[in-house]
């Protein structure tokens, strides 16, 4: 007679994120987010020594320090070997050339709305977030219902609290400077360890593991 394994059933806990897990997941963010501006950088001005990653936790100063970017590609899509060791410029009008200009332009882009895209893609989670076991949640909300109506509604207000956490918190009000410093003593000294973005978003970021039941 064949004995039957017994069914393993696994159940997420969540916990509060340790602040050591969160302060590696940003570290590995500001890099990821950083990659593609990097790639085009080495790619066309031979590399990089600027300051651009301390700036991730804010965007719009990150931008501004990577303005170069995009003139710089353009002037080494321009540059043409003559054969004699001199060189002329000529506008390049391929379409690979036109590919690299707006790349350029879109790797700046994806800095700065870097979270938003994988906070929205990969629900709650950036890759650092995904390495370390976080994951951003909404406050007092419960995973997603199985009707599809109320699924509807649950997707709904789980997009507008990231757009809020995302766009409002973190790329136009920790542009400023003093906010991502505040956040950070905040975080330290409140429930769940909320950051100014979570308290605007309605979110909180939270450890996940798994277990047998």
């Amino acid at each position: 007679m064949e004995e039957k394994e017994a069914e393993v059933k696994l159940t997420v806990i969540r916990t509060s994120a340790p602040i050591l897990k969160r302060v590696a997941a940003f570290l590995i963010d500001a890099v990821a987010a950083f990659i593609p501006a990097l790639a085009m950088y080495i790619i066309f001005t031979g590399g990089y020594t600027g300051w651009t990653p301390i700036w991730y936790e804010s965007p719009v100063i990150a931008a501004v320090t990577m303005i170069d970017l995009p003139p710089q590609v353009n002037e080494s899509l321009n540059t043409f070997d003559n054969g004699d060791g001199s060189t002329h410029t000529e506008y390049n009008v391929s379409f690979s050339a036109t590919v690299c200009r707006v790349i350029s332009v879109l790797s700046i882009v994806f800095y700065v709305f870097y979270s938003t895209f994988c906070a929205y893609i990969f629900d709650g989670q950036t890759i650092g977030k995904k390495l370390m076991g976080l994951r951003i949640l909404i406050r007092g909300q419960t995973d997603m219902p199985e009707e599809e109506e109320e699924q509807t509604k649950w997707k709904k207000k789980n997009n507008k609290c990231i757009f809020l956490r995302e766009v409002l918190g973190k790329v136009l009000l920790n542009s400023v400077p003093v906010f991502p410093i505040l956040s950070f003593f905040i975080m330290l000294f409140t429930k769940n360890r909320l950051t100014l973005h979570d308290m605007i978003g309605g979110t909180c970021v939270m450890e996940e593991k798994l277990a047998t039941e």
